[in-house]
């Protein structure tokens, strides 16, 4: 037996296992798996070992991204393969003008498309002269008027049973919700990259954290900022560890929230800045926000590091227009640059970011280009 790779889910399960049986029949244990997959290859497999259970089958595909009714990737499992590296075709020839007659059909057999489209015998031929099949069954799912993937199987026999057909048409409803959830969830995953993306390329250190203080994502520079606060904790943080909301700030924006109920700073929104208790010029600002999950309200919280030079009373975040300059900059130009702004020398600089002077004179120059400027003054005047 072979198995070759790349999906589907939910319906109730008593359609699929008998209500007296449900205990012990281990396609219950099938059909769990198939509602809880997460994600196309265990779904996939799921999906396999419900059919295997139920029909005796020579292989099975699922077809899907699918375009003009032709699929552009597949996932096959063969059974009885004729040579060792056989597969089935990753093709809707023989089917296709048959589902484009017939929009959002949901089961359909090879039969069913001879008795009315007789060259479909001819296409068949044409893809494969020598079949070892008479018979196969598919599954079809829709998203909205277009076939979105197609479950193919070729049974062992050369019809498929009245039992085996309900059985199918019971598991449908349980793919084509599998799918709806992929769907949502790769939504979800583009968005989240296309964020993530983003917020990698703005020039602030800024980490979300949930209620237990775990970081859901931090970009590069919030990453060192809170190595940096913690170690200045002397907090140590394997390799191999989350970055965490450093613990001295999370109970201190705790009390310091509670200090400032009065004034209004609890509710949907509420903001503190913290000092570091040992870094001087290192200090956290913290948003929380309150979100509902459905069945109840989860605070969480974005936390932007703040890095001023010993010394520096400017606690001013930048500006919207020194924001999209800094934008153009590396992340270790634009420390560079930000200290040039609050009137650091080279030699202060290169002593705050434990560089030699060398490396800063050489950014410095980078930054000029880069932001077309030719002096320190410009410099400063255009991030003020």
């Amino acid at each position: 037996m072979s198995c070759r790779t790349s999906g589907c889910y939910p319906a109730p399960m008593s359609t699929l296992i008998p209500q007296r049986a449900v205990s012990a029949d281990p396609a219950r244990a099938l059909v769990v798996d198939l509602q809880s997959a997460l994600d196309l290859e265990s779904l996939w497999t799921a999906c396999l070992k419900l059919i295997a259970s139920k029909l005796p089958h020579r292989s099975c595909s699922l077809m899907f991204n699918i375009v003009n009714y032709e699929p552009a990737n597949a996932r096959h499992h063969v059974v009885l393969p004729r040579t060792p590296d056989y597969l089935p075709a990753t093709s809707l020839t023989v089917s296709g003008p048959f589902l484009a007659r017939h929009p959002q059909i949901k089961l359909y057999t090879y039969t069913q498309i001879l008795s009315e489209d007789p060259d479909a015998r001819r296409r068949a031929l044409d893809q494969d002269p020598d079949p070892d099949w008479n018979e196969f069954v598919h599954l079809a799912f829709w998203h909205d008027a277009h076939p979105e993937a197609v479950l193919s199987i070729r049974p062992l026999e050369s019809q498929v049973s009245v039992e085996e057909r309900d059985f199918l048409e019971q598991l449908h409803p349980m793919i084509e919700a599998a799918l709806r959830r992929l769907r949502a969830m790769e939504g979800e995953r583009i968005r989240r990259s296309s964020y993530e993306h983003f917020l990698r390329q703005v020039p602030l250190t800024v980490m979300f954290v949930n209620a237990a203080g775990d970081s859901m994502f931090a970009n590069g520079e919030a990453e060192k900022q809170c190595g940096r606060w913690n170690r200045g904790l002397r907090m140590a943080t394997g390799p191999d560890s989350h970055y965490h909301l450093p613990a001295a700030v999370g109970a201190l924006f705790e009390g310091a929230l509670g200090e400032s109920a009065a004034d209004g700073l609890v509710g949907e929104a509420a903001s503190v800045r913290l000092a570091h208790p040992v870094l001087e010029g290192l200090s956290v600002k913290i948003d929380r926000n309150w979100q509902s999950t459905g069945l109840g309200l989860s605070p969480s919280y974005v936390v932007t590091f703040i890095d001023e030079p010993a010394g520096s009373d400017d606690a001013r975040e930048p500006s919207q227009s020194a924001l999209l300059l800094l934008q153009q900059l590396t992340p270790s130009e634009r420390r560079v640059a930000q200290l040039v702004a609050k009137g650091l020398r080279n030699e202060e600089i290169a002593e705050h970011l434990v560089r030699s002077r060398r490396t800063v004179e050489f950014q410095l120059n980078a930054i000029y280009r880069k932001l077309k400027i030719r002096s320190r003054t410009e410099l400063v005047r255009a991030l003020s």
